[in-house]
């Protein structure tokens, strides 16, 4: 049971990876710059960052729930501010850059309000320019994550 538990867990983790970072690089690396590039106005941009937010907020629950599980099961594992081993450190500096993506989705979404001010103000560069911004800064942290992710699987 607990290794069907396991594989379950990997499992939906890795598909709210490929979808949380994935939507970001998506974004950053193909629509952003095709809808600029078109022309079309930023409020398909806005539209699009509405629409994904479901998806963002389940991934997100999928990664606490199956992290904490996976994290908990694995042998490198020693305890809560045990960090002496690779694996800890790496871990807490996955868990340090996901908390700044937790950061920058608040400050970006909550405050400075970047999607919905494209849907209002679709003509606003600045508002792109901050929506780009935001893309960009998830996507990198977001490949530093999957990149420390893989590096702690080397034994």
């Amino acid at each position: 049971m607990a290794q069907t538990l396991t594989a379950l867990s990997y499992t939906l983790h890795t598909l709210a990876t490929a979808i949380f970072i994935g939507y970001f690089l998506l974004a950053s690396l193909v629509a952003i710059p095709a809808l600029r590039q078109a022309g079309l106005n930023s409020r398909a941009l806005g539209e699009i960052s509405r629409r994904s937010r479901f998806w963002i907020y389940a991934a997100l629950a999928v990664f606490l729930l199956t992290g904490l599980y996976l994290m908990l099961v694995d042998p490198n594992y020693r305890g809560v501010g045990q960090f002496n081993n690779a694996w800890s450190v790496l871990m807490l500096v996955k868990h340090i850059a996901i908390l700044g993506m937790l950061a920058l989705g608040f400050f970006y979404n909550a405050i400075l309000r970047v999607g919905h001010l494209l849907r209002s103000k679709p003509e606003d560069d600045a508002a792109l320019a901050r929506f780009t911004q935001y893309h960009n800064l998830m996507s990198g942290l977001g490949v530093l994550v999957v990149l420390l992710t893989a590096v702690s699987q080397i034994e």
